[in-house]
């Protein structure tokens, strides 16, 4: 009878954790997500037309240098890696650092040059009008060692007219983290750096990408990102992302322990808990009427 008396009281207990769940008041613990150890953003506006979403990396070992050049189209420069000297051709020289951020505009000439003794390393995204050249060298007198570009991707899209974000983005997934289903939204073109990533597209099949891969990811388009193996792995991405729209939105976060298939949601456990709770008011009603019976 005890025991009888205890679910009852259980099942009371749970009637009040059915609802908070139901109103969403319960969040499922997500698995580890990616961490961004270099991002940043450039607004800038886009007429309509054809375009090419580049992303570069460059090395610049000690002397190596970009003489006077322009881009045919606006970059998002990241510093990831020792430290370069920019010399832009309205401005005062600076250096760039790991995490430090430059927006360049089309066509704007500068210098980009490591007079340090160690090696540099930029990221770029760049939006180039299809046809344009990514880089002119101005200044053909100047004969020193170029960066040389170690990883690289391009996206061909059209684009509507309208106010823009140019985001230059650094992911590393630990082993086991992910993003669970979720889209962007604008096109973005990945590249894989270092270790192997899981892409899970909605309704394709799972590919690996692998350092040099690259994947170019449709604005929308509802996708799985996960480290199934035992090493570190980073990802390069370039977004153009349409002013005031979220970069990444979650379907559904992903429950620590569950599978990585969408499977795991707060509605499951809602109706786990409903039947639990049932159960329990079940017995608790048939002890109830035993009593009244043997009273």
């Amino acid at each position: 009878m005890k025991i009888l008396s205890t679910l009852s009281v259980i099942a009371a207990l749970l009637i009040p954790m059915l609802a908070i769940v139901a109103s969403g008041g319960v969040t499922m613990a997500a698995a580890p997500g990616p961490t961004v150890p270099y991002q940043g953003s450039y607004p800038i506006t886009v007429e309509a037309g054809d375009y090419d979403l580049i992303y570069l990396v460059l090395d610049f070992a000690p002397g190596a240098q970009l003489p006077v050049h322009q881009h045919g189209g606006p970059a998002t420069v990241v510093g990831m890696e020792g430290e370069l000297t920019l010399r832009p051709q309205d401005g005062p020289e600076r250096k760039l650092k790991p995490t430090d951020v430059v927006t360049e505009k089309a066509g704007a000439d500068h210098v980009m040059v490591n007079t340090s003794t160690s090696n540099a390393r930029i990221s770029a995204t760049i939006l180039l009008p299809k046809g344009a050249e990514v880089t002119t060298i101005v200044d053909t007198a100047t004969k020193m060692p170029g960066p040389t570009v170690p990883f690289q991707g391009s996206y061909p899209i059209t684009v509507a007219a309208g106010e823009y974000n140019l985001v230059n983005l650094v992911l590393d997934f630990a082993p086991g983290a992910e993003l669970s289903s979720h889209f962007h939204g604008g096109p973005a073109v990945v590249v894989g750096m270092d270790g192997q990533l899981a892409l899970r597209p909605q309704g394709a099949a799972e590919e690996k990408l692998n350092p040099g891969d690259v994947v170019q990811e449709k604005s929308g388009a509802i996708h799985q990102m996960i480290n199934t193996s035992t090493s570190n792995a980073r990802i390069l991405a370039g977004v153009l992302l349409p002013k005031g729209v979220e970069l990444t939105t979650l379907i559904a976060p992903q429950p620590i322990g569950m599978p990585s298939t969408g499977s795991g949601s707060s509605m499951g456990v809602l109706l786990s808990l409903a039947a639990i709770a049932l159960t329990c008011l079940a017995l608790g009603g048939y002890s109830r009427s035993r009593r009244v019976r043997q009273y």
